[in-house]
């Protein structure tokens, strides 16, 4: 029978998903961000020469490439700055003791901004814990360790004889929030020859977004030229062999670019530098649940962005074109920073196409909505494990006429087996006639063999939208069901779910016609236990859900089946 072939095809396919998914999870576990102990060093430079790549500062650039070639093509200062590849140098772990930092937050974050070298060296988000219970702290995406720094940093570029802040520099703080409750750090430095330099950090009361300034205020009565860069700093540490993440949405360096998105492997960009241009947008680093990116505020002007890796570090940053700053004249950068989880709606209310960093794969287009209404139960039932359930309900129903006709086809086709099986004995020998007498048997009986399988496979394409979504979301994260379950992203600890999960494949297949090929027929059979072992370590969001489609898959099924007398 066709139906069940083209079914035995779907299965093996989501089998074949599944144990992909599986095998991610199991030995390529992504490394969760947690909390880090925090670290008195900050950010310095001593570039004092064309050696300065190695061991530069934070806020002051040089050659981008981290293998050597270092040869700068244009004349600018300490060779900080390549015009073949138009970035700024790397900023490396100060060896400044004990150097301060200046915190700040919202009801959101914590961060922390180093009094010197002026760079954002702390970030946690208070909302998301590194581990359920009371024991949990607060997810720490940025860092100043030594080991695994992860910061942003922003600064100048200018020719030489002209004094820029350096990662040693000390920053004078202007303002600071009152009582912790403010909403704007502010930062300065004058060079004591004409230049003014200020860094201006804002941000809202719940909001993971931060706008930074960098202003630049000229009273030399010179003019002088200057480049603006903003760029983030990691340094990947990849797991020891055997036990390498393996993501199952992309994680590094990447960006959204002149209506694009663009992705880069860790692994990568040690082989060569990559540039993209761009009017607005955003780059920055992705993780399975958190996102660092920058966009120009403006969105006016052209910028360079680049993706490198400046050893040990990876980059990923902007620049502006060389721009002159008049006597007398003050310039301002303004760049939004945006830290926080991957959550599509906090994504999306930033207006930079921020959730283009969820990669939900070929159904893009059917997963957004999808999340969305599942946000949207979540709201009013305040469980996500219930907002499941609901979304599988509304999905069977929207696919009720559909699933119908496929359970009448196949209940009609179960009707048939027995007739089906006489005629296999009688012409068992003869291909060609078996197959035109059972042709004949359909239309006698006006059976479709083929009416169960377009049903289902335009409904192929939702599972695999959900599917995504219910592995890759944020808000899966650390969120309860009921019972035993106190973590819809992690695993079922007394593998309950799973095992009802393969009982009720069990009875589906018992409702359904019994495959003619024996060879079928038994992959049949075993699949119920193969999915069982498969999900026992699977999420038990997914699990959840699978489940209850089953279940209401067995109870529509079994009602056409007694309306029909089958």
């Amino acid at each position: 029978m066709m139906d069940r072939r083209t079914l035995l095809a779907i299965a093996i396919s989501l089998f074949l998903l599944v144990i992909y998914q599986w095998i991610l999870s199991t030995y390529f576990p992504p490394p969760e961000m947690s909390e880090a102990p925090a670290t008195t060093t900050a950010t310095t430079t001593t570039a004092t020469g064309p050696t300065a790549a190695s061991s530069a500062a934070t806020t002051t650039p040089t050659p981008a490439s981290g293998r050597g070639d270092s040869t700068p093509s244009i004349n600018l200062a300490e060779k900080a700055f390549d015009q073949a590849s138009g970035t700024p140098k790397s900023p490396q772990p100060s060896r400044v003791p004990d150097a301060p930092v200046i915190t700040f937050g919202n009801q959101k974050i914590q961060g922390g901004v180093a009094a010197i070298g002026g760079e954002l060296v702390d970030m946690r988000f208070l909302d998301y814990k590194d581990q359920i219970g009371p024991e949990g702290k607060p997810v720490r995406f940025f860092k100043r360790d030594a080991n695994e720094p992860f910061l942003s940093a922003s600064g100048f570029i200018a020719a030489v004889g002209v004094d820029v802040p350096r990662g040693d520099t000390h920053w004078e703080q202007v303002s600071e929030p009152a009582g912790g409750k403010g909403n704007t750090l502010h930062l300065r430095w004058d060079n004591t020859r004409g230049l003014l330099f200020e860094k201006i950090f804002t941000w809202q009361p719940a909001s993971y977004m931060l706008e930074m300034l960098d202003r630049v205020t000229n009273s030399s009565g010179v003019p002088v030229t200057l480049f603006h860069y903003a760029q983030f700093v990691r340094r990947h540490v990849p797991l020891p062999e055997g036990s390498k993440a393996a993501p199952t949405d992309f994680q590094g360096p990447m960006g959204f670019l002149h209506g694009t998105r663009v992705q880069f492997e860790y692994d990568e960009l040690p082989k060569g530098d990559r540039f993209e241009e761009s009017v607005g947008g955003w780059a920055g680093f992705s993780d399975k649940y958190f996102l660092a990116a920058m966009g120009d505020a403006d969105a006016r002007e052209r910028r360079k962005f680049y993706f490198d890796f400046d050893a040990p570090n990876h980059r990923v940053g902007m620049v502006t074109p060389a721009q002159a700053v008049a006597g007398n004249e003050s310039r301002a950068y303004h760049t939004r920073l945006f830290v926080g989880p991957k959550a599509i709606e906090v994504l999306t209310e930033q207006n930079m196409h921020l959730e283009r960093s969820i990669d939900y794969g070929w159904f893009h287009f059917l997963a957004e909505p999808l999340v969305r209404l599942l946000l949207i139960f979540n709201k009013f039932v305040n469980n996500f494990g219930v907002a499941i359930i609901l979304l599988t309900v509304v999905i069977k129903l929207l696919f009720f006429p559909l699933a119908n006709k496929s359970y009448r086809s196949m209940s009609a086709m179960k009707k048939l087996q027995p007739k089906v099986d006489a005629l296999r004995k009688l012409y068992g020998d003869d291909k060609q006639r078996l197959n035109q007498e059972m042709m004949k048997l359909y239309q006698e009986n006006k059976v479709n063999p083929l009416g169960g399988c377009l049903p289902v496979v335009v409904q192929i394409p939702v599972f695999f939208a959900l599917y995504k979504v219910l592995f890759l979301s944020v808000e899966m994260r650390h969120a309860p069901f009921m019972f035993w379950i106190q973590d819809l992203s992690d695993k079922d600890p007394y593998y309950v779910m799973p095992i009802l999960m393969g009982i009720s494949m069990v009875v589906q297949s018992r409702l359904s016609p019994a495959p003619a090929d024996p060879v079928q027929a038994k992959i049949m059979m075993f699949l119920p236990v193969i999915f069982t072992v498969m999900f026992l370590t699977f999420p038990s969001g997914l699990v959840l859900y699978w489940l209850v489609n089953n279940v209401l898959s067995i109870l529509q099924q079994g009602y056409i089946m007694r309306q029909s007398g089958g």
